[in-house]
Parts: C-alpha cells; sequence; structure tokens
C-alpha cells in the first residue's frame, strides 16, 4: 500500500447513502414516541440524563452536569467497553456533591456498539455524548430523532460526510424545539463572551488577521505495540486520539477550540480555503497511530481576513496557547492557556486553575447549566450549527495539511470521502478501517500525494 492511501482515503460514500444509512439506524428509536412525551416537560421535578461514552470526557461531562443545582439524575449509561463503564460510574459515585444524583440500574448499563440505542430508547431528557468524534454525527442524527436534548463534546466531525449529517441534523433539532450543547466552552465562558463583545464591536476596528496556538507537549516516541489477543479495531478505539479516523487529527481534536474562537471572531463564517504544512517529525513507532505532530494551516475569509492557526503536540519546545486578533484600530489577546484563563499551556491544573475557574466561573460546568436552563424555560438554544462548522473548519485544515494542496470550503464541505465507512454496522469483530504492517506503523498522509477530500 503506498503511504498516505488507505481505506479512509480510498473509500466512496455518496451522500445520499450516508444519510439514508444514518436515518435507518435511528428509524426505531422514535417508534412513535412524540417530541412532547420524550422531551423535558415543563413542570417535572427530575431531568433524567443519559451518558453515551464513558471515558474520561465523558466522565467530566457527567460529573459537570450533576453538578447543576437543578433537579437531575443521571439514570443511564452505554460504552463500546464494559470496563469504561464500571470506571466511570464507580468515579461518579464516589463524588460526594452528586452521590444522590447517581441513579444507574444494571438494567441500564449498556455496553456495545448498540449502546447508544439502548440509552436512548430509556426515560431520559437530555444525553450526553462523549465518544470518539468519528461515531458523533451519528449519535447525535439518532438523539435528535429520538426527542432528547443533546450536549455533544467537541469535535463534531471528522470528514465532509459527517459535517453534512450535522447540519442537516441541527435543522431537524430546530423544528423540534430541541436545546443543544457543543463542548466549545469558551462560548459558555464570561471572559471570551465579553472579549468577543469588544471585538464585534468595533474596538480593534476591521479584522485583518487572527492568530492562534494551541501548541502543547506529548507526541513523543512510544513504541507500545497492539498486544496480542485484542484485534485490530479494539486496539485503535482505546487509542483513538492518535488514529485520524475517530479523531480527526490533533488539529481537529483539540485546536478547534482555537479555530472556533476565529470563526466566532468572524461571526460564523467560514473560511473561503485554507492552505498549509504539517508532518510527524517526533511522533515515531507504532504506538503513535497516524496523526501528524505539528501543523500549521492558512485560513483565508470572505472578507480577505487571515487566521495563522498553530498546533503542535511535541515534547519540550514552545508550548503556548492564546487567540489574538489584528484589526484596522489594534490588537487584542481575548484568552490564554488551554483553559481560556492565562497560565502555561499545560493540563497539569496547575497555577491556581480551580481557584481562576472559582473567580471567573467555571466553563465546563455552565455550559451544562446554559443547557438545563434553556430546556427549563423554553428559550432557543443551538451550539450545533458553529459546532459543525468549527470542526469542519478544522477537518478542512488537515486536508490541507495531509493533502498539502490549498483547499476550498466548497471542496471539504462536499467531498464524499468518509474515514470510517460502514461505521454504522461496526462491532468489534468488524475489520479496522486502517491496518498497520509488520511492525506495528500505520499509513500516515504524505504531503504531495495524499488525496484528503
Amino acid at each position: 500500500m503506498k503511504p498516505g492511501t488507505n481505506a479512509t482515503e480510498t473509500g466512496k460514500t455518496t451522500r445520499r447513502q450516508f444519510l439514508g444509512r444514518s436515518a435507518g439506524a435511528t428509524a426505531g428509536l422514535v417508534g412513535g414516541l412524540s417530541v412532547a412525551r420524550s422531551a423535558y416537560v415543563e413542570g417535572s421535578d427530575t431531568l433524567r440524563i443519559g451518558l453515551v461514552g464513558c471515558g474520561g470526557r465523558g466522565t467530566g461531562a457527567a460529573n459537570d452536569a450533576l453538578q447543576s443545582k437543578s433537579p437531575i439524575k443521571l439514570v443511564a449509561m452505554g460504552d463500546v467497553f464494559e470496563d469504561r463503564l464500571n470506571r466511570s460510574l464507580k468515579a461518579l459515585s464516589e463524588v460526594p456533591e452528586i452521590q444522590s444524583k447517581v441513579d444507574v440500574p444494571i438494567e441500564q448499563q449498556f455496553v456495545g456498539f448498540e449502546a447508544y440505542k439502548k440509552v436512548l430508547a430509556c426515560d431520559i431528557d437530555v444525553i450526553l455524548l462523549a465518544t470518539p468524534p468519528a461515531f458523533r454525527p451519528l449519535h447525535y442524527a439518532a438523539a435528535i430523532a429520538a426527542g432528547k436534548h443533546v450536549f455533544m463534546e467537541k469535535p463534531c466531525c471528522v470528514d465532509g460526510p459527517g459535517y453534512r449529517l450535522l447540519m442537516e441534523t441541527n435543522k431537524l433539532a430546530d423544528e423540534r424545539d430541541l436545546k443543544v450543547v457543543v463542548g466549545l466552552q469558551r462560548r459558555h465562558q464570561q471572559s471570551y463572551l465579553e472579549g468577543m463583545k469588544r471585538v464585534h464591536a468595533g474596538e480593534v476596528g476591521d479584522i485583518i488577521l487572527i492568530r492562534t496556538y494551541f501548541n502543547m507537549p506529548g507526541g513523543g516516541p512510544n513504541f507500545n505495540c497492539r498486544p496480542d489477543g485484542i484485534s485490530e479495531l479494539e486496539w485503535q478505539i482505546r487509542r483513538w486520539g492518535t488514529f485520524t479516523w475517530l479523531s480527526g487529527d490533533h488539529i481537529v481534536e483539540q485546536a478547534v477550540h482555537e479555530i472556533d474562537i476565529a470563526n466566532w471572531m468572524m461571526k460564523d463564517e467560514p473560511p473561503l480555503k485554507a492552505n498549509g504544512m504539517g508532518g510527524r517529525q517526533v511522533r515515531i513507532g507504532c504506538g503513535n497511530g497516524q496523526i501528524f505532530d505539528h501543523h500549521f494551516v492558512e485560513y483565508i475569509y470572505p472578507s480577505g481576513a487571515r487566521h495563522y492557526a498553530q498546533a503542535k503536540q511535541q515534547p519540550g519546545g514552545w508550548a503556548h496557547v492564546s487567540d489574538n486578533v489584528h484589526g484596522t484600530k489594534g490588537v487584542l489577546t481575548v484568552g490564554s492557556g488551554p483553559y481560556g484563563m492565562g497560565g502555561s499551556a499545560d493540563y497539569s491544573g496547575g497555577e491556581g486553575r480551580a481557584e481562576k475557574q472559582e473567580q471567573m466561573g467555571n466553563p465546563y460546568r455552565q455550559e451544562h447549566q446554559d443547557l438545563i436552563d434553556a430546556i427549563q424555560n423554553g428559550n432557543y438554544l443551538n451550539d450545533g450549527y458553529h459546532g459543525a462548522k468549527s470542526s469542519m473548519t478544522a477537518v478542512l485544515g488537515r486536508m490541507a495539511t495531509y493533502s498539502g494542496a490549498e483547499v476550498t470550503w466548497e471542496e471539504a464541505t462536499q467531498s464524499e470521502l468518509s474515514l470510517a465507512p460502514g461505521l454504522e454496522d461496526f462491532t468489534l469483530a468488524s475489520p479496522a478501517p486502517v491496518t498497520s504492517d509488520d511492525v506495528g506503523d500505520y499509513p500516515i498522509a504524505v504531503p504531495g500525494e495524499t488525496k484528503a477530500w
């Protein structure tokens, strides 16, 4: 197999087939349930939530939701792997502030690729979607079809077909008056809300240039190869962050935060096109999957404004996270640090992160509170549109760095290239979308050779 070509880059799935299969997968979930029956009903005492995807982020999202002062309970959970579900349930049950809000009987604990359908079939009002990003469009479509309010983690898609399904689902959510929040928590963070008001009020003038950085430690050599006794597919899902078809690459999975800020500055009008460069210099060894360890992308917006986006996962060197805008009247740094609260570019929790969140507000909890408030008061809330556009903008950047070509928004969003064709029919016995060679190395993109859309 030629380097840079694999099942994720040669498999063709039409938009009609993708949407048709997704609709078929969700049709049985509705089963005559009206939205009024399955969504939150004003006057009900307690919001009932289900969690799909019980890894670290899913567990954190559930904890943040349950910290709400509104009456709320976690009543159903699902994951592909039983050990992750059990670990998550145990961890949540041991948090003193929320112990009384965790009530997940054994009959509402579901394991396997069909677990999301079973959670949706439970008597829940809200579903938290936190599986690897490849599954997000399918699970989101199923949740809205089942009449549930949704919190979904970022990123929301990893390819063009996924983006189009998201946008179709957003329209259905609006039609059914369902509330949607995406885990781009800076949209719910007071410091960013205030900073964006200043930008949109014209304080910096017309935007000329946006500079964002998501340069993090990590990504060094890893020779932890797949052991005997575990399937290729299970191995990849358990290490999903290192595989493009599952995560979208770290420019999509992590740097989407900064890319979302740039789009927000531009009033959510996506870029016209992108060019860029990237590669793997230190991410070597069979434990490092497919993804690059550095990207640099130039996004060009309809106004002519540029967004220069850096994204790096390399040990040593300059670690930095910030969002900066240059206009005809001046320059503004809207936020810095991985949490947008200043500090160094790491996730150690040091430098008084807890104290800063206490002072500035915890955006991870605020996004859930905003969702709960919208459900209870009936106000419009649908983060799904900017979640989809920012996720796809990050995908556009990856397409540019993987291919080495200039890629237009139209080419990216209309691409029929699905990174994981047949995903909705997966079992643990299914073949993985990519496979390794004899020494455990996976095919990686080669700029100038790889067809990325």
